[in-house]
């Protein structure tokens, strides 16, 4: 792969890995951070890219970045989703929506932070429109385990929300 083709990989790919590391991190620094060191590495590594799908390789490379950066920052929780959700046009939203969007996103967080570790990645990535087949990639699981972590994840999330534990 020559100077292009690796700015056009990070062109078409930067943003949704850094949304993903966003999620994970909770903070906008350290998604920074964290997307140049994936980028970095997978620069580094590519003499062990073995000409799969791109896009599933970097969210690989930005899981165990993460992995290596939360063993360091066993000093403080980890926190998921404490933004607005991505908008287009952040003019355009009234202060109610905006309102909503916040307390929506808080909830979302309270719940993610109640699934174990490996729902929680499974549903992140599953969010991020990659196959059970890459999430198993990414994640060093089987396939059979990536629908049987959205199924039970996506299942307490029902459940806690139709038990009315959201407050609402």
């Amino acid at each position: 792969m020559g100077k292009a083709g690796v700015e056009d990989v990070y062109r078409l790919h930067v943003n949704d890995i850094y949304r993903y590391l966003r999620k994970l991190t909770g903070d906008a620094g350290w998604a920074e951070d964290l997307t140049q060191e994936t980028f970095f590495r997978a620069f580094q590594h590519l003499d062990t890219y073995r000409g799969e799908k791109v896009r599933p390789w970097l969210f690989k490379v930005a899981y165990h970045a993460f992995i290596d950066w939360h063993r360091k920052q066993k000093r403080r929780p980890v926190q998921l989703i404490d933004t607005l959700p991505e908008q287009a046009d952040q003019a355009a939203v009234s202060p109610e929506s905006a309102a909503l969007a916040r307390e929506t996103a808080a909830l979302v967080q309270t719940v993610l932070r109640g699934l174990p570790e490996k729902q929680r990645q499974v549903l992140l990535l599953h969010a991020e429109k990659l196959s059970y087949a890459e999430i198993a990639d990414v994640l060093g699981i089987d396939v059979a385990d990536v629908k049987r972590s959205i199924y039970r994840g996506r299942l307490k999330m029902r459940k806690w929300w139709g038990d009315g534990q959201h407050g609402g």
